[in-house]
């Protein structure tokens, strides 16, 4: 089974339109940048044309001139963002700070939430978010304010959580994460 981008017109609803890049391979948890030029999304799709069997889940996003343009080709996100494990859900801020959970043996958990700076050219490498954010259980499905000042995202089965996953935030304060509450 695999997952597909479409895209609806703008002004009034129409039939969805699958995106120009998606073909046999799975593209899921699309997140545009504020600026419109770039469509991140989490993808299985090999890292190079010339193989055929799905990879592992990686960062990719594609690029425009403008909303009159159409998508590029996908762009692996790069080896300093993507890893031998799954990563997925990107999320960005205004200064494109990426937010993504990835699934590594390095977290604190199976599924944990990771920061990428943007330094205008290239990510730098992933930073695990504290325990503030992360903790032994699953975190993932984050999304980050524009501005960075607030994280929702998704923790699965947590000791304070009302059921299996449950919607928690925490807010940035003198460049700490305060630690995460349930949205109850």
């Amino acid at each position: 089974e695999i997952s597909q981008i479409v895209c609806v017109k703008n002004g009034k609803w129409s039939s969805p339109e699958l995106l120009s890049f998606c073909d046999a391979y799975s593209y899921m948890e699309p997140f545009i940048s504020y600026d419109g030029k770039r469509l991140y999304f989490a993808s299985d799709r090999p890292k190079n044309d010339s193989i055929k069997s799905k990879g592992d889940f990686d960062i990719w996003f594609v690029e425009r001139k403008n909303s009159h343009t159409a998508w590029s080709k996908p762009i692996n996100a790069g080896s300093k963002v993507n890893s031998v494990n799954n990563e997925f859900y990107p999320t960005l801020s205004i200064k494109n700070n990426l937010y993504f959970t990835m699934d590594a043996a390095s977290g604190l958990g199976k599924d944990d939430i990771y920061y990428c700076h943007w330094d205008g050219k290239e990510y730098a490498e992933p930073v695990l978010l504290s325990t503030s954010i992360n903790s032994e259980g699953y975190e993932f499905n984050a999304f980050v304010s524009k501005e960075e000042t607030f994280l929702l995202y998704t923790k699965y089965n947590a000791k304070d959580g009302l059921g299996s996953g449950d919607l928690y935030i925490s807010y940035r304060k003198e460049g700490e994460w305060t630690p995460a509450t349930n949205m109850r």
